[in-house]
């Protein structure tokens, strides 16, 4: 199966994303390329060269749909996948030109405007990460499929936790994602025997944490850390390196549990929670720092729920399986 990926680059999980489930179709037997829009920074370049050479990716730039024609129109291809809405048109011109069928990945709210519509109509299958997606896409819901995004369960997995207890807060952070950054920030501040770790875009007020800005390379350090603050792909990653887990984004949804996962479904996003304050989060960090049993607990229940959930093996095995029911229908 010769699969061509499209996205726009970002800094965001997205984005690494993309280039896992790339990298894991290649190495399940799938002829999967991938198109990058956009030139990143040089910073954010260097950062993933290596990836993007491993992976043969093409970046190219915004809405040259010329040059990714001539890319491609010799690949033999039998199936576009785009990632970002801002390439769901060229997915669907490049389809109509080589006549075959695309498929859409959303990777967040607000898809369901009209200037989206039309390729979430022309798409085969719209699969969304979460059901809280595919929940504010029910006009689609003849043809969406939830699979969340996966880790790598080799490269997360938990290493050796020593005291004292290390706090990680991985997250790139906009200006609705703020007062939640700075609030978790002032909460870790009022704990003395702790490290605090800071890896995004955003650097951290005060001395306290050590900032690592933007990385691709955070598996080593959640491996040894206790404790992690973010949302979507961050948490995940989290949860498989054996970190209790904390739901932080616009809003705080605190602490992922055994309770919460009984739940209808669970949301990662950062965005069903309250509004975030320092002195909840204070509370919650507070029950693991003093409560070690408490703490080795969750990190128990996190990695097993990555192993049943979130396995990005068994996930992208899915995907390739939404691929083949397309493609028998067409």
């Amino acid at each position: 199966m010769r699969v061509l990926h499209i996205n726009r680059f970002s800094h965001s999980g997205q984005t690494t994303h993309v280039f896992a489930l790339v990298g894991e179709q290649q190495q399940q037997g799938l002829s999967a390329g991938l198109i990058m829009e956009s030139y990143p920074s040089y910073q954010a370049l260097e950062t993933y060269r290596q990836c993007i050479a491993r992976l043969g990716a093409v970046i190219i730039r915004p809405n040259d749909r010329e040059a990714v024609y001539l890319q491609v129109k010799d690949g033999h291809w039998q199936l576009i996948h785009a990632h970002s809405s801002l390439t769901f048109p060229t997915a669907a011109e490049l389809a109509q030109k080589l006549n075959i069928p695309f498929v859409v990945t959303c990777h967040g709210l607000g898809l369901n405007q009209q200037e989206h519509r039309p390729y979430l109509q022309k798409a085969s299958a719209v699969i969304c990460i979460s059901q809280r997606v595919a929940n504010s896409l029910r006009e689609f819901a003849g043809k969406t499929q939830v699979v969340p995004n996966g880790a790598d369960l080799e490269e997360f997995r938990p290493g050796d936790k020593h005291e004292p207890i290390k706090i990680a807060l991985v997250a790139r952070v906009d200006g609705t994602k703020t007062k939640g950054f700075m609030q978790f920030c002032k909460a870790v501040e009022l704990f003395e025997d702790v490290e605090f770790y800071v890896a995004g875009n955003k650097k951290p007020p005060g001395n306290r944490a050590r900032y690592l800005g933007w990385s691709n390379e955070i598996a080593a350090l959640l491996a040894r850390t206790d404790i992690l603050a973010g949302t979507g792909r961050a948490a995940i990653e989290g949860l498989a390196a054996g970190n209790a887990v904390l739901v932080l984004g616009r809003t705080y949804q605190g602490l992922i549990t055994p309770e919460k996962v009984r739940q209808k479904y669970l949301d990662l996003s950062g965005l069903a929670g309250t509004d975030a304050c320092y002195k909840t989060m204070f509370f919650d960090l507070g029950l693991l720092i003093q409560n070690r049993a408490a703490l080795r607990s969750l990190q128990r229940f996190g990695r097993e729920l990555a192993e049943k959930e979130f396995d990005n093996r068994l996930l992208t095995k899915k995907i390739a399986g939404i691929y083949r029911q397309v493609l028998e229908r067409s």
